[in-house]
């Protein structure tokens, strides 16, 4: 009986010990670097457009595009759009291997690099359809990967120096739950999966996403909650710096089939940051600015999860966030209208004067405002002006043109949709007798036999 409460009490111990060492705590956290993606590019001294890249039988082609109207990254209200975008080209970066999406993969190795402490990401992803790949994740900073700066980062994947950590790592083909994972060549770490509480829908709202990383542990946090921690005190690698990627991949082998209905996938993120450990402070976050407690409209519901975050004072709200007057944000619809001269019709001429397309758009939450983004690239010299567009066909070839349009709306999340209209440019037909029903003929006959008769008459009237 005395050597059973004993081994009790040892067994009770060592659990206690080895609890105390998997979650031994700190005061707080000192933020050391922060991306919070307030201008109105991409900050280039702190990132890299891995164009490079081309793994898994993807079928995106990374681009470094910040700022044209198909653009892959925009720095916008406070957050970073990583976009991906449904569009076949010849990829330059590839040695023009044809691609049928084109997407962004940032990464900040030699710019920004990170030895131990906390790393996080407050984003969300707007898109749940299937066949899209988004990622925030790192690397040990000795990897063959561009940039390439010859200090002795010629390490192929996933050697010592060459190591992976997937922080978070979400598929459209699975998401009910979300990645966290090593790859390496010393048997460290493994592949465990958080299941969101609310399903997939979750992945579309704002989450701190992290890692708390020393010498012997790496643990994974979604908000508040320990996903799970590894004992890395025997592992050889992870004991050198690593940089952060943020990137969104379509298809191939692991991202799997696409929706054949999307157009567009978004990664939006508010910002990257590191921080070390300090007794200064009792912070939970590198970004002081994120609390569980925030919750900016006074509704009771965390901005992490408020899904209408502007509620007027005093109404009651559900776990959304949104009062009984409040809609969830739905995507707009569009239509086409094309007029030339006045007159409405996909068949121009093209010696008929310039033709203008305006899209009318349909958005059942009224007070929207709405982006419209066009793809012209086969039309002359084309005039954009927010919804619509023109151009004149008199230079244009005699055949069909395709023109494509996308329109995002401001909601939360951000909704887009994108149509295309097919114009037939003709040349016009050779003038008709009349205008059918035989009134025009029967008039010309009549002349005819007029005339006839009338000679006829005067000929006879010579006679006699």
């Amino acid at each position: 009986m005395f050597i059973a409460k004993f081994n009790s009490a040892i067994k009770y111990l060592l659990i206690s010990l080895a609890t105390l060492s998997v979650h031994q705590v700190h005061a707080g956290w000192q933020l050391e670097w922060i991306d919070d993606f307030d201008g109105n590019g991409v900050n280039w001294s702190n990132w890299t457009a891995q164009t490079q890249a081309n793994y898994n039988n993807e079928v995106q082609c990374y681009t470094d595009d910040d700022s044209s109207s198909e653009r892959n990254y925009d720095v916008s209200e406070g957050t970073l759009k990583i976009i991906a975008r449904k569009k076949t080209l010849s990829c330059s970066t590839l040695g023009g291997q044809t691609k049928t999406w084109t997407s962004g993969r940032l990464n900040s190795k030699d710019k920004q690099e990170f030895l131990y402490g906390r790393i996080e990401s407050r984003l969300r992803f707007l898109n749940l359809e299937g066949g899209t790949w988004p990622a925030f994740w790192m690397l040990e900073n000795r990897i063959a990967e561009q940039p390439i700066a010859g200090d002795n980062d010629f390490v192929n994947w996933p050697n010592p120096g060459a190591g992976e950590i997937d922080v978070w790592e979400w598929f459209g083909n699975g998401p009910n739950s979300y990645i966290t994972n090593f790859f390496n060549t010393s048997g460290c770490g493994s592949e465990v999966r958080y299941t969101y509480p609310n399903g997939p829908v979750d992945v579309t709202q704002w989450h701190t996403y992290a890692i708390e990383w020393n010498e012997d542990d790496i643990s994974f946090y979604v908000d508040d909650t320990l996903v799970v921690s590894h004992n890395v005190s025997s592992c050889t690698q992870y004991k050198e710096p690593m940089f952060v990627l943020l990137n969104v991949a379509m298809g191939g082998n692991l991202g799997g089939a696409i929706d054949p209905n999307l157009t567009q996938a978004v990664l939006e993120i508010d910002y990257v940051a590191h921080c070390s450990t300090t007794s200064a402070n009792d912070r939970f976050y590198c970004n002081d600015s994120v609390s569980t407690t925030n919750d900016d409209d006074g509704d009771g519901v965390n901005n992490n999860d408020d899904l209408c975050p502007d509620t007027p004072p005093g109404q009651s709200v559900d776990v959304n966030g949104c009062s009984v007057s409040q809609e969830l944000n739905e995507a707009p619809e569009f239509s086409f209208i094309v007029t030339q001269q006045g007159v409405e019709g996909t068949i121009v001429e093209d010696e008929g004067g310039p033709v203008t397309i305006t899209v009318e758009i349909f958005d059942e939450n009224a007070s929207d405002t709405h982006q419209v983004t066009w793809d012209v690239n086969q039309l002359v010299n084309p005039t954009v002006n927010g919804s619509s567009v023109a151009f004149n066909p008199t230079n244009m070839e005699i055949g069909n043109y395709t023109i494509t349009a996308t329109v995002t709306d401001n909601g939360t999340p951000n909704l887009s949709v994108t149509n295309s209209v097919t114009i037939r440019v003709a040349t016009p037909p050779p003038p008709q007798l009349g205008t059918g029903g035989g009134g025009g003929l029967s008039y010309w006959v009549l002349l005819l036999i007029s005339i006839t008769l009338l000679l006829m008459r005067n000929r006879l009237t010579k006679t006699r």
